[in-house]
């Protein structure tokens, strides 16, 4: 029995890499692992889960890994940058909003080469006004799960984006109903369904699924070859400490360039690219720091590139800002790293501290320190820490395991799940009842 799983948008945004397009990459992996097939629907047409992961960074800029040390200049912004930096925020908010109206009305989904299969269910990521997913369930006659990794207006709000005298109005029209809609709300943490309870969706359909990894895929990075691609010369036995993701002010990165200021024996490596990287390269030149960012690194060779980490690094400057379930980490744990982390409930939830990661609390930078410091002057503790949370990944981490969590709560078992049909008909495994379309 697949799954289809619905895309509704793909744009990225400058330097930042897609994790929508990641992530419902790793449902399906895990859809078909399971299943034997599943199908991903975006606006542009109908792809699987390794073109997924290669559109994830097709329209982002490359760059050559770039050393910056105390010698450093950082570069200067570009002309766009400028003109979005002078641009009133609530402006660009309410034009993306008018934009996602626009995209929802013009997405739809007609058919395509599930209709001739017994589709179990179909998964649609939360996005303001969109329904085509929910809509296919409808048609198809099957449950609907709507992943939520966050509610928009919510989430954006606690990032800084202001919706003055309209932000209740999109939460109303352009989240609410699709909640109240799915019959299942996978939530990426405990706060987010609190947020998805405040919008009027009843306990019982609601459901928290933390982010996944591609355990197989992240085990076997080399990691000779991934510090070859990051410039770090053979010779070099400093500590390699790691970051990826999107240089944007929420993920706090100047806590790390901080809490590593003055270490000997260290070195930092940070993977991505975003409209924050040359303020934290100027920031690095400016403190003495010694740093390789790489800019946006393909996903084909991104385990290589985390196996060139002695530690990997979550960062958060507040506890109460860190809501979402980090993609990060799951594979930082599945390459097999020592890991520093936040002690937040959506990290605490997953890990134990002391033996899967060092959790700290969130924004305290000598804590940080500390941290690195211990791990910096222990080896043997870093190799155990980094066996631990390659056992975590597989026991915990995969997306099989979220797929069946979802199975479970719809009362797919596996026998059905690898049955598909009864007596020429769909088998009736639901255990959720589906709201009223009323």
């Amino acid at each position: 029995m697949p799954v289809v799983f619905v895309l509704p948008v793909m744009e990225s945004g400058r330097g930042a890499p897609v994790a929508s397009l990641i992530s419902t990459a790793g449902w399906a992996t895990g859809a078909t692992k399971r299943y034997g097939r599943a199908w991903i629907v975006t606006p542009d047409g109908i792809i699987d889960p390794a073109e997924a992961r290669r559109l994830a960074a097709a329209d982002e800029r490359r760059h050559r890994p770039r050393n910056v040390g105390p010698a450093t200049t950082a570069p200067r912004p570009s002309f766009t940058d400028r003109v979005k930096a002078v641009t009133p925020d609530p402006l660009k908010t309410l034009l993306k909003d008018g934009r996602q109206v626009l995209r929802a009305r013009h997405f739809h989904i007609d058919d395509g080469p599930w209709d001739d299969d017994v589709v179990d269910w179909v998964w649609q990521r939360h996005e303001l006004f969109q329904t085509a997913g929910l809509d296919l369930a409808d048609r198809l006659g099957v449950p609907s799960v709507l992943f939520v990794p966050a509610t928009k207006v919510w989430e954006s709000t606690r990032w800084g984006t202001r919706r003055p005298g309209w932000g209740g109005m999109v939460e109303r029209f352009g989240e609410s109903p699709q909640l109240r809609r799915a019959t299942v709300v996978a939530c990426g943490s405990e706060a987010v369904a609190d947020q998805v309870r405040r919008l009027g969706t009843p306990d019982e359909r609601i459901l928290v699924t933390p982010t996944g990894v591609n355990v197989d895929r992240f085990a076997d990075g080399d990691r000779e070859t991934g510090r070859r691609r990051a410039g770090i010369a053979p010779d070099d036995d400093r500590m390699v400490v790691g970051w990826m993701g999107s240089f944007r002010p929420f993920h706090d990165l100047d806590l790390l360039v901080d809490a590593v200021r003055d270490l000997s024996g260290i070195r930092l490596l940070l993977v991505g690219d975003g409209p924050q990287r040359p303020e934290i390269e100027a920031r690095c030149a400016a403190l003495g720091v010694d740093a390789t960012f790489t800019g946006t690194v393909s996903q084909g060779t991104l385990p290589d590139v985390l196996s060139a980490m002695d530690v990997a690094v979550v960062v958060s400057g507040s506890a109460d800002a860190f809501h979402y379930s980090p993609l990060k980490l799951g594979e930082y744990l599945a390459t097999g790293l020592a890991v520093i982390a936040p002690d937040v409930a959506s990290i605490r939830n997953r890990v134990e501290d002391g033996v899967d990661a060092l959790l700290v609390p969130a924004a305290d930078r000598e804590a940080l320190r500390e941290a690195l410091l211990t791990l910096r002057d222990d080896p043997a503790r870093r190799t155990e820490m980094a066996a631990a949370a390659g056992r975590l990944a597989q026991r915990s981490f995969t997306w099989v395991e979220q797929v069946r969590r979802i199975d479970h709560v719809l009362g797919v078992t596996a026998a059905e799940a690898n049955a598909g049909r009864v007596d020429g008909h769909h088998a009736d495994v639901t255990t959720i009842v589906p709201p009223s379309r009323d």
